[in-house]
């Protein structure tokens, strides 16, 4: 069944609801959990993006589901326990089928005093006042059991024209949550649509509120956006920064608009527009070229080139960047502390913007040096920096296969150079041992030594307990 079809032909296009319903598993759930309700009398729906992803044809998340059936009888019916403080809010969450679906009572909002949540809700008796407090007409849309879709603010309409708009008053919308100001570039490049002239000037009159909002819910958001593909993420980064949140957000980045490219080795910025030849430019291409949407990894590629923000010289008039990939790794270091990353995903993000420059020398490094980078945890992230910095820059530029040639080199090392591997090779170096072996005290000395054993090992191949000591002792 296609949606949009049912949308002109809602009449026909119902006969087919039942059969929809029976394809989805989770829809159906959620369908029967509005038909226990409507036959204890009460009216129910399924609301929010859901709807508007149904009505694109597109994987819908979420199902909830909105109804006047105080949260009490829910509970008893669902046999949910200890609801404690979620009767107080009229959210509770309901097993069916396998399936965990959020239904909450219709509300509406007291006043935001934080531009986070409201004081308090109030539980209202319609879908309609409830509609009234969501943020974009697209969103605030339900569908019943008979799948008849509920429309009060023309959600319908602004999908059919690609119109991104507020429900109500923008300025109002974005006083009361001041994380929707980054939703709507997001949800607006999700759904193929253009933010509204009025919602667009009420985002940037209100942008400097961004501040107020936590480092969690603003690093949670751009992970959302990076978790589209890289070209996608591009236009979000973009029109973050012609909303005026960009600069309150990732300063680092929206400084890159300001640093010129040598042209010589970025081709690829020529003719961008009001950043044309810029580091900008070429970031946003490099993610353009990303052929992923792992968040962490489309973060990466947006980060790879921080460093050039400080790092300006000239050489014969030339713009040069020397040392910008250790002033990135100080620059991310703070970005990731600032937005409260895990540590996780920031090591994964210091690894690849620290090592991208490393990668496009592989095939002049030494087998050890290859070791350490191929071995690491984070390498996949790293080859996705590399392969978007290096085809950004376009087909004629880079020497033939050249990039090929660099990622079969690093897996052949890492076949023979495995994480394992070179944990063995590591032991048979350990300090402990070699002060024993050679008879000499911790020291500098010490150090110098494993290293050059090592550096040894891994060129060589080396797991030999006996050949690594007789290496060791022509050392001293």
């Amino acid at each position: 069944m296609n949606f949009l079809k049912y949308l002109n032909e809602a009449r026909e296009m119902l006969k087919q609801w039942d059969s929809y319903v029976k394809r989805n598993k989770e829809l159906s759930a959620g369908v029967k959990i509005l038909k226990k309700i409507n036959k204890e009398g009460y009216r129910a729906y399924i609301v929010g993006g859901a709807i508007r992803d149904l009505i694109l044809d597109t994987n819908p998340g979420d199902f909830d589901i909105a109804t006047n059936m105080p949260i009490e009888k829910i509970a008893e019916i669902w046999k949910i326990h200890d609801i404690g403080k979620s009767k107080d809010f009229g959210i509770v969450v309901a097993k069916q089928d396998g399936f965990s679906f959020e239904i909450a009572n219709f509300r509406s909002d007291g006043k935001y005093l934080d531009g986070r949540r409201p004081e308090k809700v109030n539980v209202v008796g319609s879908f309609e006042e409830d509609a009234a407090r969501r943020d974009f007409t697209i969103n605030a849309m339900a569908i019943n059991a008979k799948g008849e879709i509920i429309d009060y603010f023309d959600g319908r309409k602004d999908l059919k024209n690609k119109v991104l708009r507020t429900v109500g008053d923008p300025e109002k919308r974005f006083g009361e949550d001041y994380l929707r100001m980054m939703r709507a570039p997001r949800i607006a490049i999700k759904t193929n649509t253009e933010i509204e002239k009025g919602t667009k000037k009420a985002i940037q009159k209100l942008s400097d509120n961004i501040q107020g909002l936590s480092a969690e819910r603003i690093r949670d958001e751009l992970m959302k956006a990076a978790s589209q593909t890289g070209d996608k993420f591009a236009v979000y980064i973009t029109i973050l920064g012609e909303l005026k949140l960009l600069k309150y957000i990732l300063p680092e980045v929206m400084n890159l608009k300001w640093f010129k490219e040598n042209l010589q080795h970025h081709p690829e910025t020529r003719d961008k527009g009001t950043v044309s030849g810029t580091v900008w430019a070429h970031t946003m291409e490099a993610l353009r070229k990303s052929n992923t949407a792992d968040p962490i990894k489309n973060l990466s590629i947006l980060l790879h080139d921080v460093g050039k923000g400080v790092t300006l010289s000239h050489k014969e008039g030339l713009p040069r960047y020397l040392g910008h990939a250790k002033m990135s790794v100080s620059l991310v270091t703070d970005i990731a502390d600032r937005l409260k990353m895990s540590n996780k995903d920031k090591q994964a993000l210091l690894f690849a913007v620290g090592s991208h420059m490393k990668f496009h020398n592989i095939l002049k490094m030494k087998p050890s040096k290859i070791a350490k980078l191929v071995s690491d945890n984070n390498w996949e992230v790293l080859t996705a920096v590399a392969y978007a910095d290096e085809y950004s820059r376009g087909e004629t530029f880079m020497y033939a296969g050249e990039f090929e040639k660099i990622v079969d080199k690093a897996i052949k090392i890492k076949e023979k150079h495995g994480l394992k591997t070179v944990n063995k090779q590591l032991k048979l170096v350990d300090g402990k041992h070699v002060m024993e072996l050679l008879g000499i005290k911790s020291g500098p000395k010490v150090g110098e030594i494993i290293r050059k054993t090592t550096e040894w090992m891994l060129d060589n191949y080396i797991t030999d307990q006996e050949k690594v000591d007789e290496y060791m002792i022509g050392l001293i």
